[in-house]
């Protein structure tokens, strides 16, 4: 592989993964809106409604989480390659860019996604399941 392919390839994969994380910000902003807006209607619902709508959360953030945790292993692969390309030609680059791109490391970035994701996850389980957490007491 070339190091303009690599480079073509690692800004592919960072647009794949700002596209997935807009793909979760977007589903969680609606669905956050829909559960407080909808919150009396909620309270009607039963408790298997409840399983099965905190079932395809629990789906929907699964999938977004590993899609994003895999790519994010799979840029850092690149950027390791990438580093190997230029072993020991430090001086070929500006710092600014050897220090933000060069040196850039994304293997820790599947423990940032679990937990944004778990928190996530976490609010619509206390809407879903606790609902007495999030109502005021009746007066």
């Amino acid at each position: 592989m070339l190091e303009g392919d690599l480079i073509q390839a690692i800004t592919d994969t960072r647009q794949q993964i700002d596209f997935i994380w807009q793909v979760f910000i977007t589903v969680h902003i609606a669905l956050f809106a829909l559960l407080f807006i909808y919150s009396e209607a909620i309270d009607a619902w039963n408790a298997l409604a409840r399983i099965f709508a905190l079932g395809g959360v629990a789906v929907f953030d699964y999938i977004n989480g590993k899609a994003l945790g895999d790519t994010y292993l799979l840029l850092s692969a690149m950027h390791d390659q990438f580093r190997q390309f230029f072993a020991g030609k430090v001086e070929n680059f500006h710092p600014n860019f050897y220090e933000r791109f060069v040196l850039a490391e994304y293997a820790d970035r599947p423990q940032m996604v679990l937990i944004t994701h778990g928190l996530a996850f976490g609010v619509v389980f206390v809407v879903l399941v606790a609902r007495q957490l999030i109502h005021k007491a009746a007066r």
